[in-house]
């Protein structure tokens, strides 16, 4: 079979209708996907990757007793945990660090308005009509 053969079967010169065929078993890629419209939507890249399906659990009790978690749910919970838990510390040392640097410059701006107060003074008739 040919480059060009090929290109027709899989439409490859046309992203959104790429069809990949192995094994008689067709899959489409959510990157080929019309983006744009995604985008516009404020929908997710890959629509399989989030939404109810995948974040809720797949049966409930009628006594509400918990569930217990789905295929991966817990190391997936977990990994936003951690993600939180980064974030969290990141943010307090950010925050430490704009104090510590305002801190800083109030002390420099002390000590030069200190310095310049403890200059001498002139003596003589400038000294004696300021009081």
């Amino acid at each position: 079979m040919s480059l060009f053969t090929t290109k027709i079967i899989l439409r490859t010169n046309c992203c959104t209708n790429l069809t990949v065929c192995l094994n008689k078993f067709h899959t489409s890629f959510p990157i080929y996907l019309d983006q744009k419209w995604r985008v516009a939507k404020n929908l997710a890249k890959n629509p399989n990757s989030t939404g109810p399906l995948v974040t809720l659990s797949d049966y409930s009790f009628k006594d509400n007793k918990p569930v217990a978690y789905g295929s991966r749910q817990l190391k997936r919970i977990q990994k936003h945990q951690d993600y939180m838990r980064k974030i969290i510390q990141l943010v307090e040392q950010v925050d430490y660090a704009v104090e510590r640097h305002a801190k800083l410059t109030k002390e420099k701006e002390e000590q030069k308005q200190k310095f310049l107060d403890s200059q001498l003074k002139p003596k003589g008739v400038l000294s004696i009509t300021s009081k």
